[in-house]
């Protein structure tokens, strides 16, 4: 390298063409520089993609290079981001070659692929009957839709999709099938010599041809010749499943027409693609609780799951006796993720034939209830290597559902009862209903990892596709299953993370799994984060609060976290603290993915470049507390373990001094609402509109009456009415008033009375002092360190969640204080605040503050820190944290 030249390399990464740009100097103008350049030659055609490099001033020599911290962006083709908006990120040498590695997931938009191939595939589904929708889809096993008018639609267009899938494969083998004739034909007894035509003709000329039906079939009989079984005879079990007539061919031929135009528009059939396409047309996610896994989360969770010391990586041996199961692998993105970072641990001298032949058939397993997930799995690990053998692939479909003989099975579940039954591939001659003679159970393998987005959906809609008759039976089986598990977990991502933990090893397993953030606070889930606590050491938690990417799954709007658990054996000594890392920006690429898993592994200090880290104390996590999701502050999350303690004032669990109830929900399951009073005349608070609701004193807003079948349940929750009414739900960005008090005794729905339990003649001045407490900063902190994190910006509160709320201890701050609290309420309750956001600014709030802090005794400045990091918190602003956007 010459002094201040700049460094131009072109990369090959399979069949795309990399220009890596680079610049000596990190300034704004160098960076300039170097995304021109780097554009320049995007526009050129000479590549299909660049990285923009800026490396530190002041190397001169080749060997300084990867002691250096880079700075690289990646640029695309006809990106609409310029040059001075572009997001720059660290690496060194090392991560900058994985960062190269996957640069061609940048390509392309697999949104933009998936929604055109799925457009495609409902044209040729529409120039079918019926009969032939009803046809193609009992070949594969599909169920029908409950929606009478589109019965056979949905399982018809999924039917489709697997013939596209191994349409868009078939398109990437042709490159290599010349050079790889069988000797022995895998469709006949073992070592059958192949005796037939080779190669099989291309997707192209099997599309084009007069009859694609025949010409795909022949062409994916001879590949199944040489292997992969997976992807051809699940994929000739579509054409076989209709007669042939002039619709069924156009629509197979319109099929493979859009799957090649999306092979050829984006650089490979990546898995990202495969992925989106899948859950752009699954309908069953409602009731399965099927998630995505984008390829951004996939490879942040993998490369913090498979670290340098899993295993010895210049041991080909030793890789090839690595055990990773995904039990819900889905079109197996995190299997896929996992394969990619074991490559990139090993050393390049490890033929990469060989790599992905032991990864494909003795690394990584892979179990799904779903036929096309599976379908999909099994060409997504493909792509790791076309010419390696899936005879022995470890992809399987466990059946969930009742069997012919009347027994429920609950899909890879199952295992823990230790097997699970399994379904073949489907072919011409045999339906997937059925079972391969002497393999239809598959039994227990401990694995060295255990990485999984486990199925998540509420026990009402679970497994409703099936009848009301094998509804129950799955549901009793569950009980069945469970009935020794730490707690009931089979209607959530509890019972796959049970599952996780038998399977995994018992001295060195690993268990990585994506998950609702409600399972770090939720008070249901309590008894499985000690379970976990107990058997693991919690390493890593994650969660995002990128208001604008708080899930790691593509087909959810809650958000979700990250969780790394290892085993801990006693003779290494007491568990380490827990490393909490909250994402103020959540990496929306793989590239961009990588370097936050390198910081977050290597330094506090670089993590805390894309968000805040926190050392969560081992007895806190053994506890159930993993409280340090809520806030990306560190601060108030740890100034409301405070509170909780005891630490700030002398605190209790308002359950502990109230009566809490009747929620919302029974309220709008015994009233109904009417615009004007009947006979008995009573109200509810039934709304919380925040552009209404402003002051803590408020009047009832609706007459309810008891429904007819609801008389005694009605008058049992009017007993329980209160005027002090919590909230239910927030809308952070707008609210103004978090807890009210009513003219009149009342019940809610949007709000739930609380009684304070004092005597009668002190109820009122109690009222009032929780009142104003509630509506204080302090108060605002306790509301939300506690709420249930759906979506952050919008939280609920369960009945569970306010009972628990830390609140002051009447009984111990002594009538004074209540009486201070209360006169701050008469003087205030009247005056409006302004909006959460925008607390820092509210003169009402800053009095509030003033009488908590003598009331109580706090820190006046501790209030007013409190208050500033609360109004900037992203999921109160709705914005990306300031110090980090951009």
């Amino acid at each position: 390298m010459q002094h201040g030249k700049r460094i131009d390399v072109d990369i090959r990464v399979g069949p795309v063409k990399i220009a890596l740009e680079a610049e000596q100097g990190q300034t704004n103008a160098k960076k300039r520089d170097a995304i021109g350049d780097a554009d320049r030659r995007l526009k050129q055609g000479l590549a299909e993609c660049a990285i923009a490099v800026c490396y530190p001033e002041g190397i001169t020599e080749l060997e300084q290079i990867p002691q250096s911290r880079m700075l690289w962006t990646i640029r695309a083709p006809n990106m609409s981001v310029s040059a001075n908006e572009s997001r720059w990120d660290e690496a060194d040498l090392d991560e900058l070659v994985s960062i190269i590695r996957l640069a061609p997931a940048q390509l392309g938009n697999p949104d933009h692929a998936a929604a055109a191939l799925s457009a495609s595939l409902d044209s040729a589904v529409d120039r079918l009957d019926e009969g032939q929708k009803g046809l193609l889809a009992e070949n594969l096993d599909l169920p029908p839709s409950k929606e009478k008018r589109a019965k056979w639609d949905k399982a018809a267009k999924r039917a489709l999709l697997v013939v596209a899938t191994a349409v868009m494969f078939h398109s990437r083998l042709d490159v290599h099938l010349r050079n790889l004739k069988p000797v022995h034909d895998n469709r006949l007894p073992p070592n059958t010599p192949f005796a037939g035509e080779w190669p099989p003709n291309a997707a192209r000329h099997c599309c084009d041809s007069v009859d694609p039906l025949t010409s795909f079939s022949d062409a994916w009989n001879l590949i199944l010749a040489l292997d992969y079984k997976p992807i051809f005879e699940t994929a000739r079990a579509a054409l076989h499943a209709s007669p042939a007539d002039p619709a069924f061919t156009v629509a197979i031929r319109e099929t493979a027409r859009a799957a090649l135009e999306v092979a050829g528009n984006i650089a490979g059939i990546r898995h990202d693609l495969l992925g989106r396409i899948f859950h752009t047309v699954l309908d069953t996610a409602r009731y399965d609780g099927s998630f995505y896994t984008t390829t951004a989360a996939a490879t942040l969770l993998s490369s913090l799951a498979v670290t340098d010391d899993l295993c010895d990586w210049d041991d080909p041996d030793a890789i090839s006796k690595l055990r990773i199961v995904d039990p819900a692998c889905g079109t197996g993105t995190l299997l896929m993720a996992a394969a990619e970072r074991i490559r990139e641990l090993s050393p390049r001298t490890i033929d990469d034939e060989r790599s992905a032949k032991a990864l494909i058939e003795q690394v990584l397993t892979g179990y799904d209830v779903n036929l096309t997930a599976t379908h999909m799995a099994a060409t997504t690990l493909g792509l790791l290597s076309p010419s390696t053998s899936f005879r022995n692939m470890k992809i399987g479909r466990t059946f969930l559902g009742v069997d012919g003989e009347g027994d429920a099975f609950l899909g890879s579940l199952e295992l823990l009862d230790g097997q699970a039954k399994m379904l073949s591939w489907p072919n011409a001659a045999q339906t997937v209903s059925q079972v391969d003679s002497g393999e239809g159970m598959t039994e227990v393998e401990q694995a060295d990892l255990v990485i999984m987005n486990p199925p998540f959906t509420r026990d009402s809609l679970r497994h409703d596709q099936f009848s009301r008759v094998h509804e129950r039976k799955l549901k009793e089986r569950e009980k069945q299953l469970f009935a020794n598990a730490p707690t009931y977990m089979a209607g959530g991502s509890g019972a796959f993370l049970f599952l996780g933990e038998y399977l995994s090893k018992s001295q060195i397993g690993t268990l990585a799994a994506v998950l609702p953030l409600v399972s770090a606070t939720a008070v249901s889930a309590l008894r499985i984060r000690r379970f976990l606590a107990s058997q693991y050491h919690i390493e890593t938690i994650v969660s995002s609060h990128d208001p604008s990417r708080i899930y790691f799954s593509e087909n959810t709007s809650i958000g979700e976290m990250l969780l790394i658990c290892r085993r801990w054996p006693k003779s290494k000594g007491t568990k380490p603290p827990t490393r909490v890392v909250n994402l103020a920006v959540n990496p929306s690429t793989p590239a961009e993915a990588i370097s936050v898993a390198r910081a977050i592994q290597n330094d506090a200090v670089w993590a805390q470049a894309y968000g805040t880290v926190q050392e969560w104390p081992t007895d806190r996590i053994a506890s159930g507390d993993w409280g340090a999701v809520q806030f990306l502050s560190p601060y108030l999350c740890e100034k409301f373990s405070e509170l909780v303690s005891g630490g700030l004032f002398s605190s209790t669990a308002l359950g502990e001094i109230a009566a809490v109830g009747p929620a919302g929900q029974r309220i709008r399951e015994a009233y109904r609402r009417g615009l004007i009073s009947d006979v008995e005349g009573r109200m509810a608070m039934w709304q919380h509109d925040t552009t209404i609701t402003e002051t803590m004193s408020v009047e009832p807003d609706t007459y309810i009456s008891a429904k007819p079948e609801y008389v005694s349940r009605a008058e049992r929750y009017w007993d329980q009415r209160s005027r002090l009414l919590l909230p239910t739900r927030l809308r952070l960005t707008t609210t103004k008033v978090t807890t009210v008090r009513s003219s009149t005794k009342v019940v809610g729905s949007a709000w739930v009375p609380c009684t304070i339990g004092v005597p009668e003649d002190l109820l009122e001045n109690g009222e009032k002092a929780m009142c104003a407490f509630l509506n204080s900063t302090v108060g605002i902190l306790s509301l939300l360190g506690n709420r249930t994190n759906k979506i952050p910006t919008r939280p609920n509160l369960s009945i569970d969640d306010l009972r628990r709320l830390p609140v002051p201890d009447f009984d111990t701050i002594g009538d004074g204080a209540v009486w201070m609290l209360a006169m701050a309420f008469d003087s205030l309750a009247k005056e409006p605040l302004r909006s959460l956001p925008e607390m820092d600014k509210c003169d009402i709030r800053r009095s509030l503050d003033e009488s908590v802090c003598a009331a109580l005794n706090i820190d006046p400045e501790t209030v007013a820190t409190i208050q500033r990091q609360l109004a900037a918190e992203p999921s109160v602003t709705g914005k990306r944290f300031a110090s980090l956007s951009g």
